[in-house]
């Protein structure tokens, strides 16, 4: 059930009635808990014992961590959690790739296995509500938050409908404790407008770029240079507004229904080195790898080699987060390699007095950018060949500007170019005014009402034919 479909805007209508009608706190987290279960069960109902499996384990398991005041009995119970939930998520995410993986290895040496291919499914949402539930066991564990003595509470902070299948990943010492009192639900201009953002950033931008950039990357070998970077360059902008775009949405519906979530994005295409970008880029996965990975890994406090190990294993398994592929560990080690050398520079230029001029923030932001770019290419292209074959042809270019009547997808590259215009310029408004939905927010009601007549004009004229399905979705 997608955001941007008719369909969510009957379930979520149907929600806020059941809501209104419940009025009790008890009655309304119960209709919440039942909506989220809906909505989980609309993709592959089967998936729901899955993720009610999770929820039991870690609630009983957190239960008898609280109780427990011995260290190997609460280790002993923190490792049932941490096995239960990672064996799921291996099993159904990583299973396949293993299997691949040791096929190729058997074949080096001239052995053909005669076994039949796994063919699982992966289910929605899995790498999200893995990682919520956890935060829940290992916070309990370190005794940084009580358990809570209700299992339906902790039933819809795992299955919480908005961020469910794509973020933000959830804190339970953040959320559980909304769950204690009455909420009242919101749909203030704020928040409507924070939607609607999200609703632009998916529809218009990133399905649009998706039309042309598609094609591309599914036969990259027949383009040169200047339609390579033009892929590339949707592609940048597609994932960020698909992503984003999911994260306002669920941000602001469960707003709508009174919880707050964290932010998930703080306009990454700004960012003048690797630390800053990973604190602007899909901020959930970032802070909780880093706080229940990293640091328990022993951060920067071991010395630089164990530091450099420490950021490599932590970039590599976020990468592996991403899915069951090599071209997923490349780009978790090359953003990883990009922080250690980073680390490295800051240290070597510790001393140097750098007066951070304009133009001076400029090309650092250019620079970063440009490895952003460069990356997003093994993330999106997984052929080993048809990768190298891209990732030359942006490096070294070629000089061939044929661009024009390629007859790709639905946008043509001049409307592409046009819809990557309008991008960056929207981009370098909002960070300068702090957000155009938070400046549309305030201003008189006559300019934001004309303000929805052209948004709503645009989403009539440039609506996509299909909805597409949200790229995180596969992770």
């Amino acid at each position: 059930m997608l955001f941007h479909t008719f369909t969510f805007l009957a379930f979520f209508t149907i929600t806020v009635a059941l809501l209104l009608i419940a009025r009790r706190h008890t009655a309304q987290k119960n209709v919440l808990l039942i909506a989220s279960a809906i909505f989980y069960m609309w993709w592959n109902p089967a998936f729901i014992f899955l993720i009610v499996f999770s929820a039991t384990i870690d609630y009983v398991v957190a239960r008898k961590i609280e109780q427990t005041e011995s260290p190997h009995a609460r280790r002993s119970l923190l490792l049932i959690s941490l096995v239960s939930n990672f064996g799921l998520l291996a099993f159904f995410k990583y299973a396949g790739f293993l299997e691949r993986n040791l096929l190729y290895v058997f074949r080096l040496f001239g052995y053909q296995p005669n076994w039949t291919d796994l063919h699982i499914i992966l289910p929605v949402g899995i790498s999200f509500y893995t990682f919520h539930t956890l935060s829940y066991t290992i916070d309990v564990y370190k005794r940084e938050m009580p358990t809570t003595r209700s299992f339906r509470d902790f039933a819809l902070f795992v299955m919480f409908f908005p961020p469910l299948v794509a973020g933000p990943i959830l804190r339970a010492k953040n959320f559980l404790p909304q769950l204690d009192t009455p909420r009242r639900m919101n749909f203030d201009r704020a928040t409507f407008f924070l939607f609607l953002r999200g609703l632009v950033k998916k529809a218009l931008v990133a399905d649009g770029l998706a039309s042309f950039a598609n094609p591309i990357f599914r036969h990259p070998t027949l383009w040169g240079s200047s339609v390579i970077w033009l892929a590339t360059l949707c592609f940048y902008v597609q994932i960020y507004c698909d992503f984003s775009g999911y994260s306002d949405m669920a941000i602001a519906l469960a707003r709508m229904l009174g919880y707050e979530l964290t932010p998930n994005f703080d306009r990454p295409y700004f960012a003048k080195s690797p630390p800053e970008f990973w604190k602007r880029w899909h901020i959930s996965l970032s802070s909780w790898l880093r706080d229940y990975l990293y640091i328990p890994l022993g951060g920067n406090r071991n010395g630089t080699l164990m530091t450099v190990r420490n950021l490599m294993l932590t970039m590599l398994i976020g990468g592996l987060w991403h899915g069951a592929s090599w071209n997923f560990v490349l780009w978790g080690g090359l953003h990883g390699a990009a922080l250690v050398v980073h680390r490295g520079w800051r240290s070597v230029t510790e001393g140097w007095r750098v007066r951070e001029t304009f133009a001076y923030r400029l090309v650092a932001m250019l620079a970063m950018q440009y490895f952003v770019l460069l990356t997003w290419i093994p993330f999106r292209v997984v052929d080993t060949r048809d990768m190298l074959y891209t990732l030359r042809k942006f490096i070294v270019f070629d000089m061939n500007f044929h661009v024009a009547d390629t007859g790709l997808g639905a946008l043509s590259p001049f409307a592409t170019i046009l819809l990557l215009g309008g991008f960056l310029l929207i981009h370098i408004a909002s960070e300068l005014w702090g957000g155009l939905d938070e400046h549309l927010a305030r201003v008189p009601l006559p300019v934001a009402a004309a303000a929805c007549v052209v948004i709503g004009a645009l989403l009539f004229i440039l609506w996509p034919p299909a909805a597409r399905p949200f790229i995180y979705f596969q992770f």
